[in-house]
């Protein structure tokens, strides 16, 4: 009887054993556009950083994804292609799902709005234990 009275201590300081030795690292995706010195008529409604896929940050996925698109007239993505992923099977499926949720706004220049055909690379950044560490793995990853 005695025994199963410490059987969920046990179970609380193994499990808050595993818990303490848990790194966390952080993740990044970031968007560029592959036509950057083009006038946009549209610009991304949210201009947050796309989240990282959970799926992809439990399995330790990174990698890049180049996609072409169309912006409709109403802002709406549409025609998603994805045109080259590494790695190819997680990637690209995940960058193509997250792009089709995008929404669309005119930009401050234009003055009439037109359906626009973009193409932007996604890439999905994970390292370091720090925000800090993050930005020092990407900036020195993209020189």
């Amino acid at each position: 009887m005695n025994t199963l009275k410490l059987i969920p201590v046990f179970l609380f300081f193994t499990s808050a054993a595993v818990l303490a030795n848990t790194k966390t690292f952080y993740a990044d995706v970031q968007v560029t556009d592959m036509d950057p010195t083009s006038d946009f008529i549209w610009e991304r409604e949210n201009k947050n950083t796309p989240k990282y896929p959970v799926e992809l940050a439990r399995s330790g996925i990174r990698g890049c994804a180049v996609l072409s698109f169309n912006i409709s007239d109403s802002g709406k993505t549409e025609n998603v292609e994805v045109i080259n992923s590494f790695p190819k099977k997680h990637i690209g499926k995940y960058s193509r799902k997250m792009l089709k949720k995008w929404k669309w706004v005119p930009s401050a220049t234009v003055a009439e709005t037109t359906s626009e055909k973009r193409t932007l690379r996604l890439d999905f950044c994970m390292g370091g234990e720090s925000t800090q560490q993050l930005k020092w793995f990407v900036s020195n990853k993209q020189n």
